[in-house]
């Protein structure tokens, strides 16, 4: 089992966030103005959660294993569903379903990789910057579809949701890429560090093992 406390301030605004799928269900099911505003706003909540969930971790020193491990789970949890929620067909312009086994295929590669590496290795993996900066733009696409934005302004043409479509394609591939790197080097050689070591106490009563690698809860 991941070592650290599990019931934290930090920890429980993990679980806040996958919590607030719920409104978010209910605002963008009724495929309304009103609906999508209800639910961008939970959504605002949620992105703000994830911010302060690793705030309030290091801030007051309650990094750890369950943190790592809870905080991209949720991440995963909230992206997937919004976005099985946006590819409904009641939505006048759903998100393509394609990218739904895009997303699935590089979970099911990124968990197993983590629970192999943690069997064999006894090592939480981090989440690195590719896989966060793919939830970023994986938000971005998501906000998008639901406002339906297709900015007139040329200097926020970024924010169209056909472009963020497939920028968010292009980091899915990439950062399923480094991840597959970091689970050949930690397999296969001895380079890097690539997250926390779960540490046992020994005989004495001391914690074993390596320090843990500073990162986000």
């Amino acid at each position: 089992m991941p070592e650290g406390k599990a019931f934290t301030l930090s920890n429980a605004m993990s679980i806040f966030r996958v919590l607030l799928l719920g409104p978010i269900y209910l605002g963008l099911s009724q495929n309304t103005a009103s609906g999508n505003l209800w639910a961008l706003n939970f959504m605002l909540l949620a992105v703000l959660s994830d911010y302060f969930d690793g705030y309030l971790a290091r801030k007051l020193q309650q990094e750890s294993d369950w943190g790592r491990l809870l905080d991209p789970v949720a991440d995963k949890i909230c992206i997937f569903a919004v976005c099985l929620m946006l590819a409904s067909p009641i939505r006048e312009n759903p998100v393509p379903s394609w990218l739904l086994w895009v997303l699935v295929v590089r979970e099911f590669i990124v968990v197993s990789g983590g629970y192999l590496i943690y069997r064999r290795k006894r090592v939480v993996v981090k989440s690195n910057i590719w896989g966060k900066s793919t939830s970023f733009v994986l938000a971005l696409m998501l906000f998008s579809y639901m406002l339906q934005l297709q900015p007139a302004i040329i200097w926020l043409s970024w924010l169209n949701y056909n472009f963020l479509l497939w920028l968010s394609f292009s980091f899915i591939i990439v950062s399923t890429t480094s991840y597959g790197v970091r689970f050949y080097r930690a397999f296969f050689t001895s380079e890097g560090s690539i997250g926390s070591r779960v540490m046992k106490p020994d005989s004495a009563g001391q914690s074993t093992g390596s320090n843990r690698s500073e990162g986000k809860a």
